[in-house]
């Protein structure tokens, strides 16, 4: 494989990678804990939204330590969620042109 060629690929790559983070914006997942708090984000991991069910502020009234740990359990998973979006949506687009370019550098 030639340098021109090469270079050709690695530019593909990058509009693809650049669509991808594009759409990714625009993706959303939801991360949960115990059926009682939802964070939503977007496929950057950023949070977009949080919703607390009544019966969490009920459950949770005497013991705000444990509704900031259901929080962070809702966070996190949002994140992960993400995070996996997120790679799945790169191998999609670059897997072919990602197994070259590794093979080569």
């Amino acid at each position: 494989m030639n340098l021109q060629r090469l270079l050709k690929e690695a530019q593909k790559a990058q509009k693809k990678a650049a669509e991808v983070q594009e759409r990714l914006e625009a993706m959303t997942v939801v991360g949960a804990a115990q059926g009682l708090v939802e964070v939503e984000a977007n496929g950057h991991g950023r949070i977009l939204a949080l919703r607390l069910k009544p019966e969490a502020l009920q459950a949770f009234q005497d013991d705000p330590e444990g509704l900031e740990d259901l929080l962070l359990v809702a966070i996190q998973d949002a994140q992960n969620k993400a995070r996996e979006l997120s790679e799945k949506e790169m191998a999609r687009e670059l897997g072919g042109v990602g197994d070259v370019l590794g093979k080569l550098l």
